[in-house]
C-alpha cells in the first residue's frame, strides 16, 4: 500500500515535467490538419492561407487533410477519435456547436474536443427587398406579427438566425431556406421573400447598387463595414448572431501542447497579408486563449440548442 502511494504521489509531481519535456520536443513530425470542408471553401482558404505561417513557426509542415461530408461530423469524428498527441487538429465552424441539436451522432464539442485557438469572428447582415415597406428591425417585426414575414438564409447560422427571430418575437417569421447564398439574394432581388440573413460579401455589392435595403447588424454594437446602421440587439437585447471559425484537437492532448499550438497560430494570425487576405472577405481576425475560445463554443452550444428546440426542429 505505501509503495502505491509513494508512487502516486511520485506520478502526479512528475505530470508538470512530462507536459514540459511534451512541449519541448514538439513537434517533431508533420501535423495533419483535418478541414472538414471540400477544398476551395472560405474555411480551406484561411487553412491554406495560414498553414504556412504555423509550418515556419513550428519547423514541422502542416498536411491539411479536407474530410468533407455528413455536415462536416465526418470529420469531426475522425479528429476525435485521433490520438491526442497534438498531431491532429480541426478547422472548425459554428456547425460544430449546431450539429448537437440536429444530429444524433454528432461530436461533443466539449467531451470530445479541446480548443486549441479562436482564428476569426464574422456577423451578418440583416437585408429587406428594395420594395419591402417596413425598413427597420421593428416595422418587420410588427409586419410579421399583422401578416407573416418570409425570413430567407443560405443555410448556417443565418438560419437559425431566422428561427430565432420567431421565437424571440413570437411573431409570423417563416424560414425559407437555400442552397447557398447566392440564390437566396437573387430570391429576396426577385421579391420571392421578404428578409434575408446574408454574408457581407455578397450582399454589400448589391446593397450599393440598391438591389436590397440593409436593415440591421447581427453583431453585439455597431461597426464595420457599415457603422452607422443599428444592430438587432438594439430592438431585440440578446439577439447577437456572430460566426467565427476556430482551431480545436483531440480532447486529453496535452496543455502544454495546446499552449504551443495556440502562440503559434496567434504569430501567424499578426502577420499583415494574413490579417489583409482575411479582412477583404468582411471577416475579422480574433485570436485569444483557449479558455476564451472554449467559452464561446460553451455558450453557443447552449444557445443554438435552446433555437433548436424551440423551432422544433427534431434530431436526424
Amino acid at each position: 500500500m505505501k509503495k502505491f502511494l509513494i508512487g502516486l504521489v511520485l506520478a502526479v509531481l512528475a505530470a508538470p515535467l512530462t507536459q514540459a519535456g511534451a512541449a519541448s520536443d514538439y513537434p517533431s513530425r508533420p501535423i495533419r490538419w483535418i478541414v472538414p470542408f471540400t477544398a476551395g471553401g472560405p474555411a480551406d482558404v484561411i487553412a491554406r492561407l495560414v498553414a504556412p505561417k504555423i509550418s515556419a513557426e513550428l519547423g514541422q509542415p502542416i498536411v491539411i487533410e479536407n474530410r468533407a461530408g455528413a455536415d462536416s461530423n465526418i470529420g469531426h469524428e475522425a479528429a476525435a477519435r485521433a490520438t491526442p498527441d497534438g498531431y491532429t487538429i480541426l478547422y472548425v465552424v459554428p456547425n460544430l456547436v449546431t450539429n448537437p441539436s440536429l444530429y444524433k451522432a454528432a461530436v461533443d464539442p466539449i467531451k470530445e474536443l479541446a480548443p486549441v485557438s479562436q482564428l476569426t469572428a464574422q456577423s451578418y447582415l440583416l437585408l429587406a427587398g428594395a420594395d419591402f415597406k417596413a425598413k427597420s428591425v421593428a416595422d418587420i417585426i410588427a409586419r410579421a406579427k399583422d401578416r407573416g414575414v418570409t425570413c430567407a438564409s443560405g443555410g448556417g447560422l443565418p438560419g437559425f438566425g431566422c428561427e430565432w427571430l420567431r421565437s424571440m418575437t413570437k411573431a409570423d417569421f417563416v424560414h425559407v431556406p437555400f442552397k447557398g447564398n447566392a440564390p437566396a439574394l437573387t430570391a429576396l432581388m426577385g421579391g420571392q421573400v421578404d428578409i434575408l440573413i446574408d454574408l457581407f460579401n455578397t450582399a454589400l455589392p448589391q446593397v450599393k447598387a440598391g438591389r436590397v435595403q440593409p436593415v440591421a447588424l447581427t453583431r453585439a454594437e455597431r461597426g464595420n463595414p457599415l457603422p452607422d446602421l443599428p444592430v438587432i440587439a438594439e430592438t431585440l437585447p440578446g439577439f447577437v448572431l456572430v460566426g467565427w471559425h476556430g482551431v480545436m484537437a483531440p480532447a486529453g492532448t496535452p496543455e502544454a501542447v495546446i499552449r504551443k499550438l495556440n502562440a503559434a497560430f496567434g504569430k501567424a494570425l499578426e502577420d499583415p497579408d494574413v490579417r489583409r487576405r482575411i479582412s477583404d472577405s468582411y471577416i475579422e481576425v480574433a485570436h485569444g486563449s483557449p479558455e476564451a475560445f472554449g467559452r464561446i463554443l460553451e455558450e453557443d452550444l447552449r444557445k443554438y440548442a435552446q433555437i433548436t428546440q424551440a423551432a422544433g426542429i427534431q434530431k436526424q
